[in-house]
């Protein structure tokens, strides 16, 4: 048996040729024990778990530099020697027996490589083509209806035999064909093991360390009395006693023990500066005895808790209250019930963002200095004559320049907040030329009903040209028909229709009947749904949204609206980097969709009638196809704007080219200007924006059984 120090990081190769190891310092260090026999299976095993890397997406490599005596003679280029075989792993432990080894572990990502070739069409789906399903926030099913958490998949794939050359374009489903690689990253649950919850201030042993990290010394300088106070706390925390502050003024503070005539004191003044204390005297030593320290002691606040966890860890997205506990036991040996640590969570939360009355404080500040950071921005702040909050508007200015390149069709949905005044989420949004979201504005109201629905569609029309046509799609509150008929007289208004179905079987209890309103939905070849509806007939897109900014519903206001400012940025970001790779005329959902047409295309007898008409068939189907008109009498082509497989087996036939046959909303060109325009983030300082009072609204909840003006409809 030998025992072998170990670190993690990375090898650079410096100018010279020669190799270094970069030391990761927030993984620490590790001593591993290896026996004679020891394989590099268990090696590797070792390294995963002491430094919990996941197996199943990233690749354990461990090495070593060779001793110095060894190295002589040897080049200075020659790279470390790397540990792959169990034969490696004997020539390690015999080694270190003469030598002093330190393992060098480190991991890469394995190659998960796809083809983006089609192998099939994704048939009788009931999800909307529109939605990106990079991550779980844009999955087509997900919305605010289901709440469970996905597993992460890989790549669907179109599941549909080719062979046959049949297809149901009119059920069809796209959403996978618009995917940008890695436009969001999912969310993985933080282990309880991982050590991060460890903190930024431990040793090997992974304690905390109370001799570098929790001293107070005399002549010590603090920037303030808090500062001196979270000081004592964090040395009572960690030598496990409680203080009481015998004295304080604006010039002199004093701390004793808890134990009366115990001699632990804490004296600090202020001296030549307006509010820093110095500490003129300390006396470290307790003269009581343990007994009477740990009677006497007092149990940690969740605020302060809170705080120490904020300090010593920071915010990471998926800590859960069960993570409080094991932080605050390895790094302090508190032991905390799963009350205190959701309430300390809590705490943290608000040390970070601010309570939600500090967020209604600052949030005219916050949309003003938005607003200053990207010009163009509407916003609308409502209050009421006691200056509560009432509704609040925004839409950014690369979102409402992006539209312009989108098709006309917008959904709207509302969503309820979880934080203590509750509130709606109110979200508008479109769809590009890849069949991805396209969020265009946001706003929060006290509920949904016709005022709030009337004020939110006023500030809406403002957000785009008053072109026609508009369809505007919605589930079935009667406040959006009525705010759509007096906003937008002349805007088409479209049911979302899998609302509908809810509603059918709720209220009618009619399965029989919901495959009727499915098939009026994806009608294509009837005048009566011929309006400008491209591919979208649910309200998912507005709803993924909703899903999206889960997380964040319960934030105070300017963190929920930063929150949506970052996500957007982001996936203009990945989009528009995106669209300048693309090597084709048009976007990848388009030539995807395309492809598959195509090959259903190769199957069909084409006849034509004259120089632009032609006659398809299509396995029993007979189709009339007009070039020159751009229509199908399957409806799809002139509805999509998008040629459908008849059309294609007739372009081809007459040897034209397909791509002079897509509407320019899908070209890569105008996919790249839809989001040319990036979002920018706002000035952290906000002292020289004239404060606005804003106070929050009554906490008053409806009595059982009532209903805002308008409820909600399937």
């Amino acid at each position: 048996m030998v025992y072998v120090a170990a670190v993690y990081g990375k090898w650079e190769r410096r100018e010279q040729g020669t190799w270094f190891f970069v030391v990761d310092d927030d993984k620490g260090g590790r001593l591993f024990s290896l026996r004679d026999g020891c394989t590099h299976g268990e090696l590797v095993e070792m390294a995963n778990d002491e430094y919990g890397v996941d197996s199943n997406s990233e690749l354990i490599e461990v090495s070593y530099p060779l001793p110095a005596d060894i190295i002589q003679g040897v080049p200075i280029d020659s790279p470390p020697t790397f540990v792959t075989t169990d034969r490696q792993v004997q020539v390690l432990v015999e080694l270190s027996r003469l030598h002093v080894i330190r393992l060098s572990v480190s991991s890469k990502r394995m190659n998960t490589a796809k083809s983006d070739l089609p192998d099939g069409d994704n048939v009788g789906s009931d999800s909307e083509w529109g939605l990106s399903t990079d991550d779980e926030d844009w999955d087509a099913q997900a919305n605010e209806y289901d709440d469970a958490d996905d597993e992460p998949v890989d790549e669907p794939r179109p599941t549909t035999d080719w062979t046959n050359g049949e297809i149901d374009e009119a059920e069809a489903d796209y959403s996978e064909y618009g995917r940008v690689p890695d436009e969001d990253v999912r969310e993985k649950k933080v282990p309880l093991d991982d050590i991060r919850l460890k903190g930024r201030c431990y040793n090997e042993g992974g304690h905390f360390d109370k001799y570098r990290d929790a001293v107070i010394k005399v002549g010590q300088r603090f920037a303030s009395k808090d500062e001196l106070l979270n000081m004592c706390r964090l040395m009572a925390v960690v030598h496990r006693f409680s203080f009481r502050v015998f004295k304080s003024s604006p010039a002199l503070f004093v701390a004793t023990c808890n134990v009366n005539g115990c001699a632990w004191r804490v004296r600090a003044s202020l001296k030549n500066e307006a509010i820093a204390f110095f500490v003129t005297k300390y006396v470290s030593t307790h003269t009581c005895s343990v007994a009477d320290r740990v009677a006497n002691r007092k149990s940690c606040t969740p605020k302060y808790i809170g705080a120490l966890f904020i300090e010593r860890v920071g915010i990471i997205e998926g800590i859960v209250p069960e993570h409080i506990v094991i932080s605050m036991k390895v790094m302090f040996g508190l032991k905390l019930n799963y009350t205190t640590a959701y309430r300390s969570l809590r705490a943290a939360h608000e040390y970070v963002r601010g309570t939600p009355e500090d967020g209604y404080a600052n949030l005219a500040s916050y949309l003003h200095r938005t607003k200053e950071a990207n010009p163009g921005t509407i916003t609308d702040l409502v209050r009421d004559k006691l200056d509560r909050f009432k509704y609040c508007f925004i839409s950014f200015r690369a979102c409402m320049v992006g539209f312009q390149y989108c098709r006309r069709v917008v959904i709207v949905d509302g969503t309820h907040l979880t934080g203590k005044y509750g509130g709606t989420l109110l979200v508008a949004a479109g769809q590009d030329g890849n069949f991805q979201v396209f969020p265009l504005a946001f706003a929060v109201v006290d509920a949904e009903n016709n005022e709030s629905w009337g004020w939110f569609m006023n500030n809406l029309k403002g957000c785009f040209t008053q072109d026609f046509p508009l369809v505007i799609v919605s589930d079935r509150h009667p406040a959006i028909a009525n705010a759509i008929e007096t906003v937008f007289p002349w805007a088409t208004r479209g049911i979302c229709y899998y609302h509908m179905q809810n509603n059918i079987i709720g209220t009618y209890h009619a399965k029989d009947i919901m495959y009727m309103v499915k098939g009026a939905a994806y009608a294509h070849n009837l005048d009566t749904y011929n309006w400008e509806r491209f591919n979208i007939k649910t309200s998912n897109i507005a709803e993924s949204i909703n899903s999206a900014v889960k997380k964040a519903k319960g934030y105070p206001l300017p963190s929920l609206l930063e929150f949506i400012r970052e996500k957007l940025s982001h996936w203009f970001m990945k989009r528009r980097e995106n669209a300048l790779t693309l090597t084709t005329l048009h976007s990848k959902g388009v030539e995807y969709l395309l492809a598959v047409r195509e090959h259903y295309a190769g199957f069909m007898d084409v006849e034509r009638i004259d120089d632009w008409q032609f006659s398809v068939k299509s396995g029993a189907g007979l189709y009339n196809v007009d070039l020159e008109l751009r229509t199908c009498s399957c409806g799809v082509f002139e509805v999509e704007k998008i040629p459908c497989s008849h059309a294609i087996a007739a372009i081809n036939d007459a040897r034209l080219l397909v791509s002079s046959y897509v509407s320019p909303a899908y070209n890569k060109n105008t996919v790249h200007a839809t989001y040319a325009h990036p979002l920018y983030p706002s000035a952290s300082n906000f002292s020289f924006v004239k404060k606005e009072p804003c106070r929050p609204r009554s906490l008053h909840r409806p009595l059982a059984g009532k209903r805002n003006q308008g409820g909600k409809l399937g």
